[in-house]
């Protein structure tokens, strides 16, 4: 063998060599892309799954929103509606007659009067005419429930189309009077 041959041997392995070598840092290069593409990979898909996350509470949040909202709806309108009726309720109180004895108890007397406009009041206005149709509430000081229609009567008497609906005695605080849902005694 001659030396041409172990030179072109030698050369040939320092190329395959080299070759080798070359192909170890290709494919070094290769698997650190593939690395770097696979944790960019687990970036996005983690990123996806916070934004899915983020997506579903919003979508909940939005929901349980228009939930609370729609209860505030029926809430507004059944308060509207609870100011509606306690509008068409006169909650005025009268006092009759501001004298008193110690012998005196507090009674409501409920007092209507049909043909307000007609028989007392001509120019009186509507709402005027109104109350005094659904009965006014009058705090009356008397010994008894009989005096205290008396005295109601002396001042709105039934010659002048006056008409006492109810006398009862005066509920304690928090309690509705005669004429606003507790019926007093009819006279």
């Amino acid at each position: 063998m001659s030396i041409e041959l172990y030179v072109i041997l030698a050369m040939a392995a320092v190329a395959f060599g080299m070759g080798l070598i070359r192909a170890y840092h290709a494919v070094e290069e290769s698997q650190r892309r593939v690395a770097k593409v696979m944790k960019a990979k687990r970036g996005q898909v983690d990123r996806l799954r916070r934004a899915g996350r983020t997506s579903l509470n919003l979508k909940r949040a939005i929901r349980d929103g228009k939930r609370r909202l729609e209860e505030m709806h029926l809430a507004v309108e059944e308060a509207e509606t609870s100011f509606q009726a306690a509008e068409q309720i006169d909650h005025r109180l009268f006092v009759l007659d501001d004298r008193r004895t110690k012998a005196d108890s507090n009674w409501i007397a409920l007092v209507s009067h049909p043909d307000y406009a007609e028989g007392v009041n001509h120019n009186a206005q509507p709402e005027l005419v109104q109350s005094w149709q659904k009965g006014r509430r009058f705090l009356v000081y008397a010994p008894d429930m009989q005096k205290a229609r008396d005295k109601v009567m002396a001042r709105h008497p039934e010659r002048l189309g006056y008409r006492v609906v109810s006398v009862g005695p005066q509920p304690p605080p928090g309690k509705p009077a005669a004429g606003t849902g507790t019926p007093g005694t009819t006279l």
